[in-house]
C-alpha cells in the first residue's frame, strides 16, 4: 500500500520527532534456556522482553546466538509495564508467552500481516486495540473495520516489517519509537470465501502484536492515508472475549438499528455460513464505529483468548467449522491443482469470469450474497 504523505490530521496537530539510537535485536519465537547474548545487532523495531526465553539472531536468515530473557525485572517490566493495570500485565505476558505453531511452507498461499497494536488508557484497566475504517473508494472491503497491514512483500525483512511498514502507510503510526514495543505473532488466521470463489483468492494472514507503552505521545502522531482509511478509532479488547462492552466504553456507541449496527445482540451478533473451507461463524462486535466483523473479529478473538487465557464467553465456532491451521493447509494442498484448472481454462479461452458469489446457508435453499467479487473456480 502506498504511502500518502498529505494526510488530513484527525487528532491534535504535532510534530513527528524521531527516535534516538538504540541498541536492537532480532528474536525468533523458539525457546531457548541459554545464557544471555548482548551484542548489539540492527534492528528497525524495538523488541520488549517480558520474563521470557528466545531465540536472538543476527539477521534473520542468519546463524543464531541464545538468549535466556528470564529475569521479570528485565526491559519494560520495572519502567513500563509496572505502571499497567494487573489485568492489563497480566495480558500483555500471556501474549509475550504464547508459542505459535511453527508456520507452514505456504506454498502458492498469498500471505498478509496485520497489526494488534494494544495500549491501556489513562484512567483505564484495560487494554484498548487500534483499528480503522477502510475508505469507502476501495475496491475490496471498502467502509469495513480493519486493523492496519496488509500483503508481505518480497523486500519486508519478515511479517513484523511487514505489519510495521503498513501500520506506518496507512495511519502513520512511526516504523520506529520508543515507545512501541514489538511483544511477539500469534498462530495465522485465514480468509474465509463465499462458495465457488477461487482457491486463489484465499490469504493466509499473520497477526502481530505490539504495545504502545506511551499512547499520550504516539496516538496524536496518527493520521489516516485518506486513499486507504476513512477513520482511526479504537475497542477494547477484552470485548472481543466477553461479547459486551460496560461503563464509558459503551458511551457512544454506533445506534442500535442504524446504518453501522443493524444487527441482533446489543453488542455482539453471529451468522453461520458455509463458504469454501466448510462452516464459517461470522461475528459481529458493535464499536463507536464500524462493527468488527470476518477476518478482523477472528484475529482479536484468538488475541483475546490469549490475553485472557481462556476461551471467550461465546461460542466461537460453527458447528462443522474447522480450525484455521486445518483450512489453512486444506488451501495449501489445493491449489496447485486449482491454479493449474485455471491456465487450461484460460488457455482454452476462459475469460477469468468474476461475478458476485453467495454464501452456504445453514438452512436448506438458505444463501447469503456476497458484497464482495471474486473469480470464479
Amino acid at each position: 500500500m502506498n504511502k500518502d504523505t498529505n494526510r488530513t490530521q484527525n487528532t491534535t496537530d504535532l510534530e513527528l520527532t524521531s527516535s534516538s539510537e538504540r541498541t536492537l535485536y532480532y528474536i525468533d519465537l523458539q525457546p531457548t534456556s541459554s545464557p544471555l547474548s548482548t551484542s548489539p545487532l540492527p534492528s528497525h523495531i524495538p523488541r520488549v522482553l517480558i520474563g521470557m526465553t528466545y531465540t536472538i539472531t543476527s539477521s534473520p536468515g542468519e546463524s543464531s546466538t541464545s538468549a535466556s530473557a528470564s529475569d521479570p525485572t528485565l526491559d519494560l517490566l520495572d519502567s513500563v509495564l509496572v505502571k499497567l493495570s494487573s489485568e492489563s500485565r497480566s495480558c500483555l505476558e500471556r501474549l509475550a508467552a504464547h508459542r505459535p505453531a511453527p508456520l507452514p511452507d505456504f506454498g502458492l498461499l498469498k500471505q498478509a500481516a496485520v497489526l494488534v497494536a494494544l495500549f491501556q488508557k489513562e484512567g483505564d484497566d484495560k487494554l484498548h486495540v487500534l483499528l480503522t475504517t477502510r475508505a469507502k473508494t476501495l475496491r475490496r472491503h471498502p467502509s469495513q473495520t480493519a486493523l492496519p497491514g496488509g500483503k508481505v512483500d518480497p523486500e519486508d525483512l519478515d511479517v513484523i516489517h511487514t505489519a510495521r511498514r503498513e501500520a506506518y502507510e496507512e495511519v502513520n503510526l512511526p516504523m520506529e519509537h520508543p515507545a512501541i514495543h514489538h511483544i511477539g505473532i500469534i498462530d495465522p488466521v485465514l480468509t474465509i470465501l463465499p462458495l465457488n470463489a477461487h482457491l486463489k483468492n484465499h490469504i493466509a494472514v499473520i497477526p502481530v502484536i505490539c504495545f504502545i507503552s506511551d499512547p499520550n505521545t504516539v496516538l496524536p502522531l496518527l493520521a489516516p492515508n485518506p486513499d486507504e482509511v476513512d477513520a482511526i478509532f479504537t475497542h477494547p479488547l477484552k470485548g472481543c472475549w466477553t461479547g459486551r462492552v460496560d461503563g464509558i466504553d459503551a458511551e457512544g456507541l454506533s445506534e442500535e438499528g442504524g446504518e453501522w449496527w443493524p444487527h441482533g445482540g446489543e453488542f455482539h451478533s453471529v451468522e453461520d455460513r458455509i463458504g469454501t473451507t466448510g462452516g464459517y461463524r461470522m461475528h459481529r462486535f458493535r464499536t463507536t464505529r464500524t462493527p468488527i466483523k470476518g477476518l478482523t473479529s477472528d484475529v482479536l478473538i484468538d488475541t483475546a483468548t490469549i490475553a485472557y487465557d481462556s476461551p471467550p464467553l461465546f461460542s466461537r465456532y460453527a458447528p462443522t467449522q474447522p480450525p484455521f491451521s486445518a483450512a489453512i493447509d486444506e488451501v495449501i494442498l489445493g491449489l496447485p491443482d486449482a491454479m493449474a484448472r485455471s491456465t487450461s481454462s484460460s488457455a482454452a479461452g476462459g475469460n477469468g469470469e468474476r461475478r458476485v458469489l453467495e454464501w452456504g446457508g445453514t438452512e436448506i435453499g438458505k444463501t447469503v450474497m456476497s458484497t464482495e467479487q471474486y473469480e470464479v473456480v
